[in-house]
């Protein structure tokens, strides 16, 4: 072609043009910094980790100040990758690093280093921890950024890298791993981070104070010389075991920890002095609290998060030889992110965390202050079971225990008895009852009532200040429900394996959970059919409290991925349901639960476990209304009932209609006490009790909570008002006041 020679022109300005911006990207810009290496090139990869690194200038083994702001300064050792935090207000330095020249290597290593890592290699399914301080073959480079600090860091020998930032945020401090910049190759891959791990550690009991852990209501861990009693830390995952890649070891004779639903975790040196309050931001659907007792390992309290970047898991080859254990192929893809919070003077101690956290919920929308005056009549949670299925000889036959009719009854009873704001959750309600029918379908059970019998019902309950809320779970399902087939509708562990749990049950005795697309689609659908039955209020179980990565399309899906499709869902039925209820939610989901149900009031009663305290209570309390578990099922009534007013707990009750005995060969033969003609005196009478120590609190929040004595605790709230509860069986004798023995008193206090 005569007119071809500005083709050939501007093809060769198009190569020399890309070759420029590959040799800007991999060799002059850090470029492997900014993106996944999991595909890197030779060239791409060398041009990251030199065989032989050139020397840069030396890292400093002193602390330099690069950062500060009106409240806090941060310092940074470069050798050690190492920080110190001073709090302006007090003096008082936090620092991450621990000299301790009697520790052996490996552990004098992770203790001085601000990062650790956690790191599979080809062909081994356990991984290796290391650390920064331990590899001697690395690069790092420091690049100031806007009130802190950036290292670009390169592990050389291992192919790992990834940028830290740190900085300061007036007086927060807020440490950053993004996600993009992590850097691997072929042979060694990341598996989990510890950023650091010792900020705030303590030795023995050299300073008195206690570290705080989210296990149920909240829990306290001494700072003490432990005398080597403890062997094993506090190690819990966020948001609960991960069932998608984790094996079950649930057993039906024990009652499994409490899962964590609140990222956070702390120390206090000393209450009233300082304390470090921190809340996992970013990554926390991959993360796990770990606090560290004294003795444990080492003769250091410390606390901190672990983000997990790739889990080993079973994956199995057969049905009849196993499997092989191997590591995950793709990285979990969420950036990881703490924010540290320092606190002194009064709000240095757990009452100041919760109230640090319940600050930090609300000005993110998650919380709203609720209004109302003290005279409004506190709330009470019902949950009735309406009917339950059993095997019969050639099927399962239905077991009405409570119609809409009786469930009516009993209504009028309990507002002829004194108690009022019933929200009544109907479990069971549905076409075939309770058990098996997950996913439910939206149609009334025939055997309990005709559609004027609800609506009737949905009528009385509202006229008695509550709501009727249908029970629904949209993640547990069985195949006895007719929405669902396991083949199609369950999720898949990431070996593509179907997720099944074990019921320990004769009727049902497998149980599966939904995909989270089936999930989505689930209720998609019924909330069109709520709106066509005018439906009050929906009690969603499950999809609020359980998380799990999963196998879509034959590709691995993280959990982060499972929690937004289910935020979404709940947002869209919350839009159109009048009043959301939730079990035990999550707190992603708190904004789309009206209130909460089956809030613990204890822990898991770990062994080092020093104190139970309300810091869930705390930080809900004047923003949600919330329930304590039922109380029809505890062992002590009377500790129990102090203990819903000390944590400000509305009652829940778990009732029939009929006697539970009708249960005995059903799904729910653990329910062994039920029939409300057994309980609706002590539900007037406990019912009572509450509304005259809570009733003046109604819509108040916890402002503090002290101990007056070993059995005596104080709650004061923002409206003026305390209560004091005596656990003691003696009375007990305050300046003014005399509280009786397993009692207590509403004062008025100077705020």
């Amino acid at each position: 072609m005569r007119n071809s020679n500005w083709i050939r022109t501007l093809v060769t300005t198009g190569i020399v043009l890309i070759a420029a911006i590959v040799f800007y990207f991999v060799f002059l810009n850090n470029g492997p910094a900014h993106k996944d290496m999991g595909a890197s090139s030779t060239a791409e990869l060398q041009a990251a980790f030199p065989d032989h690194a050139k020397p840069g200038a030396p890292l400093s083994s002193e602390y330099r100040k690069v950062a500060e702001s009106d409240r806090l300064v941060l310092r940074l050792k470069e050798a050690s990758l190492s920080i110190q935090v001073v709090d302006k207000r007090s003096g008082y330095t936090w620092s991450s690093e621990i000299t301790d020249t009697e520790a052996n290597e490996s552990w004098k290593n992770f203790m001085a280093s601000g990062l650790s890592l956690d790191y599979f290699e080809q062909e081994k399914p356990n991984s290796t921890r290391t650390d920064y301080v331990s590899q001697a073959n690395k690069s790092v480079v420091f690049e100031p950024i806007e009130n802190g600090f950036k290292a670009i860091i390169r592990l050389n020998d291992l192919k790992l890298g990834l940028d830290l930032h740190v900085k300061l945020e007036d007086d927060q401090l807020v440490v950053h791993i993004p996600q993009h910049s992590i850097v691997e190759g072929e042979k060694v891959k990341l598996g989990s981070v510890y950023v650091y791990p010792f900020l705030g550690a303590t030795k023995a009991g050299e300073i008195d104070g206690y570290m705080f852990i989210p296990d149920g209501s909240g829990a306290l861990i001494r700072l003490a010389d432990n005398k080597g009693k403890f062997k094993i830390p506090y190690e819990a995952r966020i948001y609960g075991m991960n069932e998608g890649i984790e094996t079950s070891k649930r057993d039906m004779y024990t009652n499994p920890p409490h899962a964590v639903q609140y990222p956070v975790f702390g120390i206090v040196h000393g209450e009233g002095g300082n304390g470090l309050f921190g809340i996992v931001e970013n990554g926390q659907y991959n993360a796990k609290i770990l606090a560290y007792p004294n003795g444990v390992n080492t003769p250091y309290n410390w606390t901190t998060a672990q983000f997990l970047s790739r889990e080993s898991y079973l994956q199995m080859t057969s049905r009849t030889l196993g499997g092989i254990v191997v590591f995950e192929k793709e990285r979990n893809p969420e950036d990881m992110q703490i924010r540290y919070k320092f606190l002194n003077g009064q709000d240095a101690s757990y009452v100041g965390m919760a109230k640090t956290y319940q600050s930090y919920l609300a000005d993110k929308g998650v919380l709203k202050k609720m209004e109302g005056g003290s005279d409004a009549a506190i709330p009470v949670q019902v949950d009735v079971l309406g009917a339950e299925t059993e095997n019969g000889m050639f099927a399962q036959r239905l077991i009405p225990v409570t119609t809409a009719a009786q469930l009516e009854a009993m209504l009028a009873d309990m507002k002829q008895n004194g108690i009022r704001n019933v929200n009544v959750v109907y479990k069971g309600w549905n076409e075939g009852g309770l058990s098996g029918t997950s996913p439910a379908p939206v149609k009334y059970e025939a055997a309990l009532g005709s559609a004027d019998d609800f609506a009737r019902l949905a009528a009385a309950v509202s006229q008695q200040g509550g709501q009727l809320h249908l029970y629904s779970d949209f993640t547990a399902a069985y195949e006895g429900s007719a929405r669902f087939s396991a083949q199609s509708d369950a999720a898949k562990k990431i070996d593509k394996s179907i997720i099944t749990l074990p019921t320990y049950q004769k009727v049902y005795d497998t149980m599966y959970y939904l995909s989270a697309d089936s999930t989505r689609n689930i209720v998609q659908q019924n909330k069109k059919q709520y709106a066509d039955l005018n439906v009050s209020g929906a009690a969603v179980d499950t999809t609020g409290s359980v998380l799990f990565s999963e196998s879509v399309d034959g590709k691995p899906s993280a959990r982060r991925n499972t929690a937004d499709t289910y935020m979404a869902a709940m947002k869209g039925l919350a839009e159109t349901v009048p009043s959301v209820l939730m079990y035990s939610p999550n707190d992603y989901m708190l904004p789309y639960a009206d209130q909460v149900l089956e809030v613990p009031m204890d822990s898991s009663q770990y062994i080092y476990v020093s104190e139970v305290v309300p810091f869930v209570q705390m930080v809900l309390k004047g923003y949600k209304d919330y329930y304590a578990p039922y109380t029809n099922f505890f062992a002590n009534p009377q500790t129990s009932l102090l203990r819903m007013i000390e944590t400000a707990s509305y009652p829940s009750y778990y009732l029939t209609h009929e006697s539970s005995y009708k249960l005995k060969f059903t799904d729910s033969n653990d329910v062994y006490t039920s029939a409300y003609a057994d309980w609706r005196e002590s539900m007037a009478d406990s019912y009572r009790i509450l509304n005259e120590a809570l009733q003046p609190v109604r819509y108040a929040a916890i402002e503090n909570r002290a101990r007056l004595a070993a059995d005596v605790v104080q709650v004061t709230y923002d409206n003026g008002i305390a209560i004091i509860i005596n656990y003691a069986n003696r009375d007990f004798q305050g300046e003014d006041i005399t509280v009786p023995a397993n009692g207590f008193q509403v004062i008025e206090v100077n705020r």
